[in-house]
C-alpha cells in the first residue's frame, strides 16, 4: 500500500448549505467553528447529479458510485414481496461504501 498523505480526514457534508449563507456567517463571527476548519483546511463546491435527493446522493458520496450501482434511488423503496413500501436504508445498499472498504483494510 502506498504512503499514507493524512493521518485523518474529516469530510462535513451539509445538506442543502449554500455558501452564499454560509460565507456571511462566517465573516460575521457568527460560525466561528466551521471559519476555522475552512482556514486550517480545504473546502469547496460539489457538483450534483440529478434528481436531487439526498439518500441518492449521500449514498454515491459514500460509495463513488452511481444510483444505478448502489440500489439507492431515494427516500424509500418497495419492501421485499413489493406490497409496500419502507423508508431505503443502508441495508439495501448494493456496494460497500469508504468505511466498509476501510474497516476491511485494517484502516479507521
Amino acid at each position: 500500500m502506498s504512503k499514507r498523505l493524512a493521518k485523518k480526514i474529516l469530510l462535513i457534508g451539509w445538506d442543502a448549505a449554500d455558501w452564499q449563507t454560509i460565507n456571511p456567517l462566517m465573516k460575521s463571527g457568527k460560525m466561528p467553528c466551521l471559519a476555522h476548519l475552512i482556514k486550517n483546511g480545504v473546502s469547496g463546491n460539489l457538483a450534483t447529479i440529478q434528481p436531487v435527493l439526498s439518500p441518492m446522493l449521500w449514498t454515491s458520496i459514500a460509495t463513488g458510485k452511481r444510483a444505478d450501482k448502489h440500489g439507492i434511488h431515494g427516500f424509500v423503496e418497495p419492501t421485499p414481496d413489493g406490497s409496500n413500501i419502507r423508508p431505503s436504508s443502508s441495508e439495501s445498499r448494493k456496494c460497500k461504501a469508504l468505511w466498509n472498504i476501510l474497516s476491511q483494510n485494517n484502516l479507521r
